[in-house]
């Protein structure tokens, strides 16, 4: 489902936090490293290496030994993620309108003037991009 396989199991927050902070190092990473991007939430080494544990048995992480460590990689990137989660809560919290989404997101968020040109900037070239294909006749 939007470029996530269907074998993955949902995440817990937790979860989540911890796939994040595997994602900010460059896999395949160790326990240790993990745990050092989570330290302020004060976790303890076994806390972490369960969530990994945990999110190895749901698929989205993988495990491999070298010499007597484990290191863990993402079984997706980190994009997909964010796509798949995005678009997850837009059919659920907005009807799959993403009009209505980015109303109150821009409404909502206090965006600054440079953030809102970059948006409207994305926005115009994926529209050009669809007037592209919309022009385009593989017959002609």
């Amino acid at each position: 489902m939007y470029g996530i396989p269907d074998r993955l199991k949902a995440l817990s927050a937790a979860e989540e936090q911890v796939l994040l902070a595997l994602w900010d190092c460059k896999p395949p990473v160790s326990r240790r490293d993990i745990g050092a991007r989570l330290a302020e939430k004060g976790w303890a080494a076994a806390t972490v290496l369960n969530f990994l544990y945990r999110l190895e048995e749901k698929g989205w992480v993988t495990c491999t030994k070298e010499q007597n460590h484990n290191l863990y990689a993402p079984t997706v990137t980190r994009r997909a993620y964010g796509v798949y989660t995005m678009r997850q809560r837009l059919d659920t919290v907005f009807g799959s309108d993403l009009a209505q989404a980015v109303r109150a997101l821009v409404s909502e968020s206090g965006c600054s003037q440079s953030e809102l040109e970059q948006a409207i900037a994305v926005l115009n070239e994926k529209h050009a991009e669809s007037e592209e294909y919309d022009l385009y006749d593989p017959y002609g």
